[in-house]
């Protein structure tokens, strides 16, 4: 049986160890965020409005010509995108948020959703 020349055992461990330390630190990191209270809206760079996560409500967004183009759905505390008029659905497919720092875009429409807590975090910068 021949070995390959450009990998060797040894790299492979290092390679396994790695992921395995990026593995654990994804857990724990995402597992450390803390609950999102509010659900901040803007469309078009014009602040929506911010709303409750522990509030059942339908949030239709209209643009600048009071056409409804997405609506926003908070239920059992998550925030999601229950409708856009968008072609390609992005923001729909997104899926339920709830965690500080989460968000939900609508490139075309220009809508963005943001999860914010109250409770400080340890933890300095997060991203998406």
């Amino acid at each position: 049986m021949k070995t390959n020349p450009y990998i060797s055992k040894k790299s492979i461990i290092i390679i396994c160890i790695v992921l395995a330390v990026l593995a654990i630190f994804s857990v724990c990191f995402y597992s450390s965020r803390n609950s999102g209270d509010v659900a901040v809206i803007t469309c078009d760079g014009k602040r929506v409005g911010s709303f409750p996560l522990n509030r059942d409500r339908l949030i239709p967004i209209k643009n600048s010509r009071g056409t409804v183009t997405n609506t926003v759905q908070i239920k059992n505390g998550e925030v999601f995108m229950k409708y856009a008029d968008c072609p390609d659905q992005i923001c729909v497919k997104m899926g339920h948020k709830s965690k500080d720092g989460e968000s939900i875009t609508c490139l075309p429409n220009k809508v963005f959703v943001e999860v914010k807590s109250h409770v400080k975090s340890d933890i300095d910068v997060t991203t998406n």
